[in-house]
């Protein structure tokens, strides 16, 4: 069996890692973790003991035959020099940094890359990882991964090209979304005796019975705007302003994030 390192331990690899072991798919003793802050791995300790706590970077990836770095964006290409000496061109790198391109990554490191787009919402194992896979890595090992990250959600694989847009949809939607209905809850309170608590109680157990009847009953984004927007009622009227301001907001939204990813990518590249 390959053994399995993990640099970093953030919120992220705290989710993912945790979700890979109680899945069962992954073996506690197989795995070797590494993080800037040690505390924190204290819970992971307790539910896992058969994890080994590296000292450092270096042991983590000496002891690893594939490597999940879930450190930020910035800080890759310098985890990558400090144990590039312990790595191999047949290491197995899966890293998880949005606008950081394969093609830069590749000029300091000449093994196998795959990179990934996780989602908060691996916690509740639901929502959908963006996995990318350089030519080099096989069919088996690009199984593994992609098998790792069904045990916590659902697997799109994409082009890198696709990959910003992609992130908006998967990874940044949760904080959209819930922006969206935290405003509504704030007018709906605004406009009524209702607490903002009170509308925002509401309105996630309304959006959580939405998702059940697009998901699980399945019902069409269409079919379900007409089913409750009946024509000359008062959802309606309520769907007609939607349809007036929303199409220019989430253009401007796109434009917004894309160019943040460039601007990102355009700082990375001077890094490397």
């Amino acid at each position: 069996m390959k053994k399995i390192g993990f640099i970093g331990y953030g919120s992220m690899g705290h989710v993912i890692l945790n979700g890979f072991l109680n899945s069962g798919m992954l073996k506690p003793f197989n795995v070797t973790v590494s993080t800037r802050t040690p505390s924190k791995l204290s819970e992971l300790e307790k539910n896992h003991p058969e994890v080994e706590i590296a000292n450092d970077n270096i042991q983590t990836a000496q002891n690893s035959d594939i490597i999940f770095l879930f450190t930020g964006t910035s800080d890759v290409k310098y985890v990558i020099e400090e144990i590039k000496t312990s790595l191999s061109e047949k290491t197995h790198l899966i890293y998880i940094s949005a606008a950081l391109g394969m093609d830069l990554v590749g000029t300091i490191f000449d093994g196998k890359i795959t990179k990934v787009i996780p989602s908060i919402t691996s916690e509740v194992h639901e929502g959908v990882s963006l996995i990318c896979h350089q030519e080099s890595v096989t069919t088996e090992e690009a199984d593994f991964v992609d098998n790792l990250f069904r045990t916590v959600g659902e697997v799109k694989l994409v082009d890198e090209v696709d990959l910003d847009v992609g992130a908006d949809i998967t990874s940044c939607s949760p904080a959209f979304i819930a922006k969206i209905f935290q405003e509504f809850s704030v007018q709906a309170s605004n406009n009524s005796n209702f607490s903002k608590e009170e509308a925002e109680k509401m309105i996630i157990s309304t959006l959580y019975g939405t998702s059940k009847l697009l998901y699980e009953k399945g019902y069409g984004v269409d079919d379900l705007i007409s089913a409750v927007a009946t024509k000359g009622g008062i959802t309606e009227e309520g769907v007609k302003i939607l349809d007036s301001e929303l199409p220019e907001l989430f253009s401007e939204l796109f434009k917004t994030t894309i160019k943040k990813h460039q601007i990102i990518r355009r700082e990375l590249e001077e890094q490397y």
